[in-house]
């Protein structure tokens, strides 16, 4: 298949559903998937996509994020060893909130595993269809409002007005970037506002997060780290960082191999 040929075929499979994965693509295109990541390199440039780990979406306005089924696929391992410490924090009983987060749903289906008994409070769609297809101990309460198809979840000022309802023992957010400075930042005002009001509403707050979101800022600033009560990530934190928590009394855990 000549390259303007795999461009247009690649451009019409973005266009389908706002994302591409390179394995997907290499297998249509009967190509390599080191041919498909040139092909991706060549196509940004002509602004034509924004490439990303494992494939490429198209940018929705007034939203940089990354659609969920790319998120899916980026250092799932990753996500499952902070899932395997992050359901430690959670007891028999307890009132739970989990965001929108691919890091969050790796927790959901660490607390299907445990079959831990709690009440589940989520805006997510893929953590409500995980436990709605389970049988597990979970009383699930899902959140509702506006439907996001880029994050699928539920995320606008009713779902907002619904977490108010609910004060849990513990809220587990997954936030695109969070550093000293600017604190926690997400992409999108929705998304923003109820990541905000799950810690305003939790005795006890943790931030999963793998290393790479400890890295620069998204656009919207939500909250300040102090607000944070545990942080468990993959690496250890910058000095910066590391020196920031123990200041502000914020607990560190960095899941190991």
């Amino acid at each position: 298949m000549l390259k303007i040929e795999r461009h247009n075929l690649i451009d019409r499979e973005i266009r389908k559903a706002g994302y591409v994965l390179v394995p997907d693509l290499s297998e249509k295109l009967q190509c390599s998937e080191e041919t498909v990541r040139r092909d991706l390199k060549e196509m940004e440039k002509a602004g034509m996509l924004v490439r990303t780990h494992g494939g490429a979406y198209l940018v929705e306005k007034y939203d940089k994020g990354y659609p969920i089924e790319l998120r899916k696929s980026f250092l799932q391992h990753t996500k499952e060893r902070l899932a395997e410490v992050a359901v430690r924090e959670i007891h028999e009983n307890d009132v739970v909130m989990l965001d929108s987060s691919t890091t969050c749903l790796a927790i959901a289906e660490a607390i299907l595993t445990q079959e831990l008994n709690i009440t589940l409070v989520t805006n997510s769609l893929m953590v409500c269809n995980l436990f709605s297809a389970a049988n597990s101990g979970v009383n699930l309460i899902c959140v509702g409002g506006t439907f996001r198809r880029r994050t699928m979840s539920f995320a606008d000022p009713n779902t907002v007005e619904a977490l108010r309802r609910y004060y849990v023992d513990c809220a587990f957010v997954s936030c695109p970037k969070a550093n000293v400075e600017f604190g926690l930042s997400d992409n999108h005002i929705s998304e923003a506002n109820v990541r905000r009001q799950m810690l305003r509403n939790a005795q006890r707050r943790v931030l999963v997060v793998d290393h790479t979101k400890l890295e620069g800022n998204a656009n919207i600033l939500f909250d300040g780290l102090e607000k944070i009560s545990l942080i468990i990530t993959d690496q250890r934190l910058p000095e910066a960082f590391e020196a920031y928590a123990a200041e502000k009394g914020i607990e560190v855990r960095v899941c190991q191999e």
